[in-house]
């Protein structure tokens, strides 16, 4: 009998394509999941090494008040028994600038927030550089503490604003996370700021800690006292920790924040003593 020949006829299936897609697209992302990973791990390691070579060169002290040492002088009707007058007792930092400096010639000062890891060197940026630049101005996503270049570092403003990265992984101010966590806002020791530059040396109390989406928390300039106090009030309102501090438009402040168009942490606090060097 002869051969019969037989032909084979592949029909198209849309499930079978589907599941070929599906596999591709897991692949893919497991590849570029891979290549970003590498990345921020490489970023997390770098920024590691440049804290700990801080650590290891430069001297931080707490400092005894002398007669350059100034306290801000809260409202006559504050209790005697208020944590300000605790507060005011506590010693300023004095900082080794000249070995920072030798890092980072961008250095302009430096930041600690009680009860927190948050406590690091700030840089003066120029067009937002160290937003993708580390301290040792390499190229990092995890960026660096920074002022805005416009900054007067000869005297404060009205509202000084300190920026810095908020990303998912190992990055500088994730370590203010913890503000918004019971055993930090519970415990009213910790509500205190402590910033240094080469020309003074300040003491700063925590009025607001929040996160939001809104941009005008980062206003540092003020048209007139009226929005002044339009800008303190909301920053109050919008508290996630209840503070027993008031302020007032005559007082100075101090804001930290992250830089991202999405959510920000923020730390609203208001001057309390202050040394010059």
């Amino acid at each position: 009998m002869a051969n019969k020949k037989v032909k084979t006829i592949y029909k198209f299936k849309w499930k079978n394509f589907a599941k070929l897609f599906f596999v591709l697209a897991i692949f893919v992302a497991i590849l570029l999941g891979g290549i970003f990973g590498i990345g921020f791990y490489k970023d997390y390691k770098a920024t590691s090494d440049v804290i700990k070579k801080i650590d290891e060169t430069v001297e931080i002290v707490n400092t005894v008040d002398d007669e350059k040492t100034k306290t801000i002088p809260p409202d006559s009707s504050l209790s005697k028994f208020d944590i300000y007058w605790d507060y005011i007792k506590l010693g300023l930092l004095d900082v080794d600038m000249a070995s920072l400096m030798r890092i980072n010639a961008d250095t302009v000062g430096y930041i600690d927030v009680k009860g927190t890891d948050f406590s690091y060197p700030i840089v003066k940026s120029n067009g937002g550089f160290y937003k993708n630049y580390s301290f040792d101005k390499e190229k990092n996503a995890n960026g660096w503490i920074y002022l805005d270049d416009d900054v007067d570092l000869d005297e404060l403003g009205t509202n000084t604003v300190v920026y810095g990265n908020k990303l998912l992984w190992g990055d500088l101010f994730k370590n203010l996370d913890v503000v918004f966590k019971k055993e930090w806002n519970e415990n009213d020791d910790n509500f205190i700021i402590r910033y240094y530059t080469n020309n003074y040396s300040t003491l700063w109390q925590i009025i607001s800690v929040f996160k939001t989406d809104d941009k005008s928390i980062r206003k540092s300039v003020f048209d007139d006292e009226k929005e002044l106090e339009k800008h303190i009030d909301s920053m109050i309102k919008k508290s996630e920790v209840k503070f027993k501090a008031s302020a007032k438009t005559s007082d100075k402040f101090l804001t930290l924040t992250t830089n991202s168009d999405g959510s920000n942490i923020v730390v609203f606090a208001k001057l309390i003593k202050i040394k010059t060097n």
